[in-house]
């Protein structure tokens, strides 16, 4: 029996690792700058809201500005992308479904990890410019708290992608709603300000947003070297996880309905 489970167990992961190589070469195939555009999108929105911030808000007064507003924007480029590449991951895989009987949440997994991929690559730009401006004072229990909101966001995208990667095949204008509900999310997430920075209900609401704290407790860990935001991170991750719980029950209750869509 345990020998049955572990032979099962390295069977997917096996082909996971094939899966994930595969969306690989997919998708930077016949792409001229290829891997390269992993980096491009994050950069770009660095350099623009950096000059915009530092030339007309003043935002070179603070030293690590440039630290923080790099790790928002990477931390969210994982949730953005992980989400569209969750969501869609069954679409993407269609006629290896219909042919192959493997563990559908398998094509979730695997379409999530590319994006934890990019994030890792983006990762080791901003570790290379922290190390060049000097400024981070990160500590080791603060690296730990860092891992943890990293894993609390990958987290977060499987919960989500199991209920959206269901709902997109038989909804496809899902696509335009979920692209609309980030560039609005972004706004309201401290990407690019300080999480206390705006006063009255408008900036209670944006304090109370769950993305909004993982990343303002993400800056805080990974550029001074605090555990700030604890008791309302281990609030969203016990949530994430009921909430993952309940949408693997959803997607299991609802894969074998989802071919007749394809």
């Amino acid at each position: 029996m345990v020998i049955s489970q572990r032979y099962q167990t390295q069977n997917q992961a096996d082909l996971l690792r094939e899966l994930v190589r595969t969306r690989f070469k997919l998708r930077y195939n016949n792409s001229i700058l290829g891997f390269i555009w992993v980096l491009i999108k994050p950069l770009m929105n660095f350099l623009i809201l950096y000059f915009i911030f530092t030339a007309f808000r003043g935002g070179s007064h603070d030293p690590n500005y440039a630290i923080e507003l790099l790790l928002g924007i990477i931390i969210f480029t994982f949730l953005n992308e992980g989400t569209v590449f969750g969501m869609n991951s069954l679409l993407d895989v269609a006629q290896i479904i219909l042919k192959i009987n493997f563990p559908r949440h398998l094509a979730i997994t695997s379409a999530v990890f590319m994006a934890l991929i990019n994030f890792l690559i983006n990762t080791l730009i901003l570790i290379l410019l922290a190390l060049f401006l000097g400024n981070i004072n990160i500590t080791l229990l603060s690296l730990l708290y860092f891992l943890f909101i990293i894993f609390i966001t990958f987290g977060i995208i499987n919960m989500v992608s199991e209920f959206l990667s269901i709902i997109l095949v038989k909804a496809r204008d899902l696509t335009n709603i979920i692209e609309l509900f980030f560039q609005l999310l972004f706004w309201a997430s401290a990407i690019f300000y300080g999480f206390d920075d705006i006063k009255g209900s408008t900036g209670d609401l944006i304090r109370s947003n769950p993305i909004a704290i993982l990343v303002e407790a993400a800056r805080k860990a990974f550029i001074n070297g605090e555990v700030t935001q604890l008791d309302s991170v281990l609030i969203i991750a016990f949530v994430t996880l009921i909430l993952y719980l309940l949408g693997r029950r959803f997607f299991n209750k609802n894969i074998t309905k989802v071919a007749e869509y394809f």
